[in-house]
């Protein structure tokens, strides 16, 4: 797995993961280098919509994803 998505404690809102070279470098392309350290840290989160989109584009170019689902009642 290149990226683990984790819900955090505010609703809406998933802590994007990355676990290895390949999503850090995917990653890098991305985003600007003012905003590596909170990537390459597990300390970005994003909503839902902004993730959906970051994470189909990631498994376009071939990278892989463990989401986890949770259930919020």
């Amino acid at each position: 797995m290149d990226f683990l998505v984790t819900p955090t404690q505010t609703a809406g809102l998933q802590r994007l993961t990355v676990s290895t070279v390949h999503g850090c470098l995917w990653l890098q392309t991305h985003f600007p280098k003012t905003e590596w350290d909170a990537l390459l840290n597990g300390q970005a989160c994003f909503g839902s919509d902004c993730l959906s989109d970051l994470l189909a584009d990631a498994t376009a170019a071939g990278l892989t994803v463990d989401q986890t689902i949770a259930v919020e009642s």
